[in-house]
């Protein structure tokens, strides 16, 4: 999911001295090798696949079998399509707040082969509502969206309101405060920046990293020719004006599913290095410590139960 194109700046053109010391610590990160997925949207959407085909396996097919199924922040479709290929639902609704991706994904569904022996389709949602019927699902998904949701408490509401009585939604959240949670680790691959340095400097050292000609542009940096796109970091200094990824923390969320009625059915914490098994048993200890675990957190899994 990309954030909004770039507009004319309405902020001061120099740079703080934080924004300076952030971009300088970074700055020689830019030279090492890009990542295929990241630089090219076929790689991108092969190694999407495979993320979460692996990412499901940590979660129960009994929850999709048979079940009317939301896919909520669908993107272009690679979950909803896995899914209907492999699995058994009654029915799979992919949902997601932007036009263009939803038009990936049905160009996607149009060519799959053999074509999916249960119902899919993908609808535009809005930012704090989907065009949905009340009590229509049994589970929902959200894969790897949550950070993205900029009004959480009433996605929540839409979740209880959508799904049946004793729906689940089942979710793999990359929570804020871990080491790259602002997701700009393409221009600040420096892990907690946003807790060294602040908001405003990560802005303004994005700005000028973008800018720099050693930076080599992401597939979400070129336009349709492959030509990179105007630098958008002028327009924002904080994560609100950016709209992109929230600041939400594990204990504010755990209160609004409350509020609207889910229980908690399952939260684990996983810490840093997973792909790891001896360091990641340890960070994942670490990560349940109060306060501190909230930095150590690579990822949660969560499961919720509609009341």
């Amino acid at each position: 999911m990309n954030a909004p194109a770039a507009s004319r700046s309405t902020h001061p053109a120099r740079p703080s001295l934080r924004g300076r010391l952030c971009a300088s610590l970074c700055r020689p990160m830019l030279k090492r090798p890009v990542a295929a997925e990241t630089a090219a949207i076929n790689d991108y959407q092969v190694w999407r696949n495979a993320s979460l085909a692996q990412s499901w396996a940590r979660f129960s097919d009994a929850d999709v079998d048979r079940r009317d199924v939301l896919d909520f922040g669908c993107g272009n479709g690679p979950l909803s399509l896995f899914l209907a290929a492999t699995r058994d639902p009654e029915s799979i609704t992919g949902v997601d707040l932007y036009v263009e991706a939803i038009e990936r994904a049905r160009a996607a569904l149009a060519v799959m082969e053999p074509q999916p022996a249960v119902p899919v389709r993908f609808i535009v949602g809005g930012a704090d509502g989907m065009p949905l019927a009340e009590a229509a699902y049994d589970t929902i998904l959200a894969f790897d969206c949550l950070e993205h949701v900029m009004e959480p408490q009433a996605i929540l509401g839409e979740w209880a309101r959508v799904l049946r009585p004793g729906g689940k939604v089942l979710i793999e959240w990359f929570p804020f405060r871990g080491p790259f949670g602002p997701h700009m680790d393409a221009l600040i691959p420096l892990p907690w920046a946003h807790v060294l340095f602040g908001e405003r400097a990560l802005f303004e050292a994005c700005e000028a990293l973008y800018d720099d000609p050693a930076f080599q542009p992401r597939h979400w940096d070129l336009d349709a020719r492959g030509e990179k796109l105007p630098n958008k970091w002028r327009q924002w200094r904080s994560f609100s004006e950016q709209g992109y990824v929230n600041e939400l923390t594990t204990a504010q969320f755990r209160a609004m599913a409350a509020k609207v009625g889910f229980r908690f059915i399952r939260f684990e914490r996983h810490g840093l290095f997973s792909s790891r098994p001896s360091l990641g048993r340890f960070t994942r200890v670490l990560a349940r410590i109060p306060w501190l675990g909230e930095y150590l957190t690579s990822h949660v899994i969560v499961e919720l139960q509609k009341n």
